[in-house]
């Protein structure tokens, strides 16, 4: 009973975080919408605070299925494309943490850490899969050139929800506003990929 109550309030938090932001919720409204009282929440999550974190582990686990895609030349385009939808879609269902870090605040040095590691990794693995469709004649671009692209890459993903909210007054993403992220996303390789390889992204690529 206890681990179904602590379910019901992670699942309902990050519903409220995500449609309403981070601010906007107190631990009263989390309770009520949940069913129970405020002191039966304390019990399980004892800050707002503690309720990002636990969802910051629920995020990478999440993370680390989307790290372990494997590819080849061959099965590039395929795999580029599950990716893409998979980054996307973490940044749909965990769309506060992305979105109002300004107003939770840092996390614990030892999650900092794991960040950092899920950077370095996401990095290697968009190098990773333009050598890939070079060497498979999909993509026309020097290889110099891979690192930048794929900083611009997470960059776009990382900080698509802060831009919506700052620039364009989005706080819930709806899958519009997702498809639009992955569009900009595509933008950056697009004139360098073949029509094949466009044609390809533009059917399996988007949400």
């Amino acid at each position: 009973m206890a681990n179904d109550t602590k379910e019901r309030i992670l699942a309902t938090s990050l519903r409220l975080f995500n449609e309403q932001g981070y601010d906007a919720v107190t631990t009263a409204r989390i309770a009520e919408e949940v069913g129970i009282s405020e002191g039966n929440l304390w019990y399980h999550f004892r800050t707002k605070r503690d309720l990002v974190s636990a969802h910051q582990l629920d995020l990478f686990a999440r993370i680390d299925k989307r790290l372990a895609i494997e590819s080849t030349p061959d099965s590039v385009l395929q795999s580029y494309a599950l990716y893409n939808r998979l980054m996307f879609e973490e940044v749909w269902a965990y769309q506060f943490l992305y979105r109002d870090q300004a107003d939770y605040g840092r996390t614990s040095p030892e999650l900092e850490d794991k960040v950092r590691d899920i950077y370095e990794t996401t990095r290697a693995m968009l190098i990773r899969f333009f050598q890939q469709m070079k060497d498979a004649g999909h993509l026309n671009l020097p290889e110099e050139e891979f690192a930048p692209l794929a900083d611009n890459v997470w960059m776009i993903v990382r900080y698509w929800p802060s831009f919506l909210r700052e620039a364009m007054r989005v706080v819930n993403l709806d899958r519009e506003s997702l498809n639009a992220g992955i569009r900009h996303h595509f933008v950056l390789l697009e004139t360098h990929l073949t029509l094949e390889a466009r044609n390809y992204f533009r059917e399996n690529a988007y949400a």
